[in-house]
């Protein structure tokens, strides 16, 4: 029986227990849901006194100014918004603030179709976008929208005026402005060295150098190659050489006939040097001629042939005579076959 009644007695205390609880638990929901609307309220009250909001009446019409800041930024832009509400029978003239503003600028504006309403009423919604230039006081004049009948037309015309309105328009620099300092400018950076233009110049000069060397070697070995082509010519092929560009300037057709001698006997005289070592050039004919005859290495039989022909050239060299063109091309063949009969075997 004990049992029973200790039994009895705890789930008394458990059901008391959980019932204090439970009713703590709801009371403090009770205070937590009473508490947000009065919040909500609050804040809802402070944005709505944070923007401007007036509503003027004149008979069948009224208007609702609204702009959303009544205290601005200079970085922001300040949205009005002019609402006209009128019975349906009347047309609205509405407020016109372009020029009239000194010191908001106009970014966009735009008008509304006239929208019904119940009552036999219809809206009409101007709204502006404004934008500051300077931080201050920012006055936006008095408005006035009008209103008349379309079956009477505007002879009987009413008017609806707003009042004058100022929005505080503050600077984004601190308020100790004056306070603060100025660093002193950085000195000039110097301009990055463009190496390209290095570049370019030295691969020029590097260019001009190679081309120089290269032309250099070229001349040189060219040179080099004149020189033993020449070593390698004997006199006889220097000797035909000779005459044949003297046979292809024809001056003995063009009746230079001196100077075509003196070019034939330079070039036998010559031969003759070359080929039998003889001092023929700078000697006169006579000292040539007794020379010659104490030379062993000329054939005699050449002999004759040669002292002909050197005093006929002679003749026309100091002389004065004219031998015609027939008498030149004589002694151009006659000194071609004095080298012809003169010429070097070629050793096997």
């Amino acid at each position: 029986m004990m049992k029973v009644d200790m039994y009895n007695n705890l789930n008394k205390r458990i059901l008391l227990t959980g019932a204090v609880l439970l009713l703590l638990i709801s009371s403090l929901v009770l205070i937590i849901s009473c508490s947000k609307p009065g919040k909500q309220g609050a804040s809802a009250v402070k944005e709505e006194a944070a923007g401007i909001h007036e509503t003027y009446e004149n008979g069948p019409a009224s208007l609702t100014l609204d702009a959303d800041k009544s205290s601005m930024t200079i970085a922001e832009r300040l949205n009005l918004t002019i609402r006209v509400i009128v019975d349906e029978e009347y047309e609205v003239t509405m407020p016109d603030l372009t020029g009239r503003l000194e010191q908001f600028g106009i970014v966009d504006w735009h008008t509304t179709q006239p929208e019904l309403l119940d009552n036999n009423k219809k809206r009409i919604t101007r709204t502006y976008v404004l934008e500051p230039f300077l931080s201050g006081d920012y006055t936006i004049p008095p408005m006035e929208a009008q209103f008349y009948k379309e079956s009477v037309g505007d002879a009987d015309t009413h008017s609806i005026s707003t009042s004058e309105l100022t929005v505080k328009v503050n600077s984004l620099l601190p308020e100790d402005i004056k306070e603060m300092k100025l660093h002193d400018i950085r000195p000039p950076v110097p301009y990055p060295t463009d190496y390209r233009k290095w570049i370019l110049i030295a691969g020029g000069v590097l260019l001009l150098t190679a081309a120089g060397i290269f032309a250099w070697f070229y001349y040189k070995r060219r040179a080099r190659t004149v020189d033993a082509h020449a070593v390698m010519l004997t006199p006889h092929e220097i000797a035909y050489r000779e005459l044949d560009e003297l046979a292809s300037e024809g001056l003995a057709e063009k009746g230079e006939i001196k100077p075509y001698y003196q070019r034939v006997s330079g070039i036998l005289r010559r031969y003759i040097e070359n080929r039998f070592g003889l001092r023929a050039p700078e000697q006169t004919t006579e000292e040539f001629l007794a020379g010659l005859d104490r030379s062993s290495g000329l054939p005699e039989n050449f002999k004759p042939l040669l002292r002909t022909f050197l005093r006929h050239c002679d003749l026309v060299k100091f002389a004065e005579f004219m031998p015609g063109q027939e008498e030149s091309l004589r002694a151009f063949e006659s000194c071609r076959d004095f080298i012809r009969g003169t010429e070097e075997k070629e050793r096997v």
